[in-house]
């Protein structure tokens, strides 16, 4: 059983399969230039057609859009362009694939994976990054910028792991 796990923003999809409890493969989709959300749900279902996984993938684990604001760092607009973006591209994944799409809240699938969801005075990205280095090592798997170091979008493949995996533990 193939597990898709995926973390979607307006920018970025994180991607990762797995298959028991080994990384298939993970990366990320930019979708910056696509202009309205079919075109990014399509560009990206695009891309995901194309990898080997997909054909065997039977379940897919989408990273649930934020329902509230953190902190004052974000705002109501931010909040519903994710949600709109989410449920488009859930309905486009949904109607290619013919699999049930998942959400599962950040902080559960954290929480499921990782025994808790955050470190206090440690940033949710930073936490989870340092997490799933050490615990899954996907040095293999890290995409590298023009200058060489790691692409800060690797998070978002980072989550999308962080989803696929809290899968095996429902």
């Amino acid at each position: 059983m193939v597990t898709l796990g995926l973390d979607v923003s307006t920018n970025t999809v994180g991607y990762a399969y797995i298959k028991n409890k080994k990384i298939l493969d993970m990366g990320f989709i930019d979708i910056s230039k696509q202009d309205t959300f079919k075109d990014k749900a399509y560009h990206a279902m695009e891309i995901l057609d194309d990898n080997q996984y997909m054909e065997k993938t039977d379940k897919i684990v989408v990273e649930d859009s934020l329902s509230g604001f953190m902190g004052g760092r974000t705002r109501m607009q931010t909040i519903i362009k994710l949600a709109k973006f989410n449920a488009v591209f859930c309905f486009v994944m949904e109607w290619r694939y013919d699999i049930s799409v998942e959400l599962v809240n950040p902080n559960t699938a954290r929480k499921l994976v990782f025994g808790k969801a955050r470190v206090k005075g440690k940033p949710a990205k930073q936490y989870v990054k340092e997490q799933v280095e050490k615990r899954f090592k996907p040095n293999g798997f890290i995409k590298l910028n023009k200058r060489g170091n790691p692409d800060k979008r690797n998070i978002d493949a980072y989550d999308a792991l962080v989803c696929a995996f809290s899968s095996l533990k429902t």
